[in-house]
């Protein structure tokens, strides 16, 4: 194997941080360091289904302060024909090239409190070659938690909470959350090794599979999307945007609802998924993340008085001048816990759904697509 380190490239910021001979802001206190984050994994491609890990990548960096920290060779790891990347042409000439990106991010929450992100396309070569590239990473950062982010196909309503199946070794962070949990071997993917990899060497490992209506994974489905920001802003203690996703998914929610109630057949569909999925449901429950034992969960309002009650008390703290890093205290007293997935289907701001991918197609080894029926193709 050719050397691991060769596909990496450190940006001046990284090295600066590394060497710690980063300037000092305007309040004398040095920036982040790299040492002891927890590490947020999303590839696209592989296991994407409504297009999650895109929706996570993009929303987190453009809403959220963050700098990059390294990049890796995709010449060396990507199949371009497989995955061709965009350029544009007014007529005349070739211009705005996208060259796919891997990379790895520094960022801040909404609280500024800082992790990193490995994030874009899945590496198609040189599997074993790049997650030792990342390994390295790993163990020279002393990364803390490395939680993974991924998304199936799977025959659930899309008017039901969304499920998930989850994996890993951090069982505080895991246990009782999963809605289904199979048993079998799986076709691999460069995430899979890097989970495999990162447990064997001991690290701290949480990964997220959302489960997305088969009907609905091609098309852009920010539903999942919110829910990997919940899963994964609980696992690491962060506070992620996603008031932006939620609002403009009422409009995704429209158009969904206007192809059911527009062809019977498809409302008959849902409701045999519905009731599957309710049977199913009663005998797998599964609990929130940081609900505690005999907790209820609480409502929208209860949870909105908690949130502006915190944001209160913590701007008040601002303005005294105490220490108010630790975000989690509202999580930790117990006023808010995690909220499972909600069921409004949402949007990324950044790209508009097309009505005409929300088709209503089965996958080929769904066991029940014989009798669900499909909408003509349009």
């Amino acid at each position: 194997m050719l050397d691991p380190i060769d596909l990496i490239r450190l940006s001046s910021s990284a090295k600066e941080l590394l060497s710690g001979t980063q300037a000092r802001d305007a309040s004398d206190e040095e920036g982040p360091a790299l040492h002891g984050l927890d590490l947020l994994v999303v590839f696209s491609g592989y296991l994407d289904a409504g297009n999650v890990s895109t929706q996570l990548e993009n929303v987190l960096l453009e809403r959220l302060d963050h700098q990059r920290i390294a990049t890796f060779d995709t010449d060396q790891l990507l199949d371009y024909r497989a995955r061709r990347p965009h350029l544009r042409f007014d007529g005349e000439q070739f211009f705005d090239y996208e060259a796919p990106e891997l990379e790895l991010h520094l960022l801040k929450d909404q609280m500024q409190k800082p992790f990193l992100m490995l994030s874009g396309p899945e590496p198609d070569y040189q599997w074993d070659r790049f997650v030792a590239a990342v390994m390295l990473l790993v163990e020279q950062l002393e990364v803390n938690l490395v939680t993974f982010v991924d998304a199936i196909p799977l025959p659930v309503p899309h008017t039901r909470p969304l499920g998930v199946t989850t994996h890993g070794n951090a069982q505080e962070l895991l246990e009782g959350l999963a809605t289904w949990a199979p048993e079998g071997r799986i076709a691999a993917g460069a995430a899979q090794l890097l989970e495999l990899r990162a447990a064997e060497a001991r690290h701290k490992v949480s990964g997220y599979t959302l489960h997305v209506p088969h009907y609905l994974a091609d098309a852009t489905y920010p539903q999942a999307a919110v829910a990997a920001l919940e899963y994964v802003g609980a696992a690491m203690d962060l506070m992620l945007p996603s008031e932006e996703l939620r609002e403009s998914g009422r409009e995704v929610e429209r158009q969904i609802a206007a192809q059911v109630q527009n062809r019977p057949e498809i409302s008959a569909m849902l409701e045999r998924l519905e009731e599957r999925f309710d049977a199913y449901a009663q005998e797998h429950q599964a609990r929130s993340l940081l609900l505690k034992p005999n907790e209820q969960m609480p409502d929208a309002d209860e949870i909105g008085s908690a949130v502006e009650s915190y944001l209160s008390d913590h701007a008040q703290r601002d303005d005294a001048g105490l220490d108010a890093d630790d975000h989690s205290a509202l999580l930790d007293s117990g006023q808010l816990e995690q909220k499972r997935p909600s069921t409004d289907p949402m949007r990324p701001s950044r790209s508009e759904v097309d009505p005409e991918s929300l088709g209503f197609v089965a996958p080929e080894d769904d066991p029940d697509q014989d009798d669900e029926p499909k909408p003509d193709a349009e």
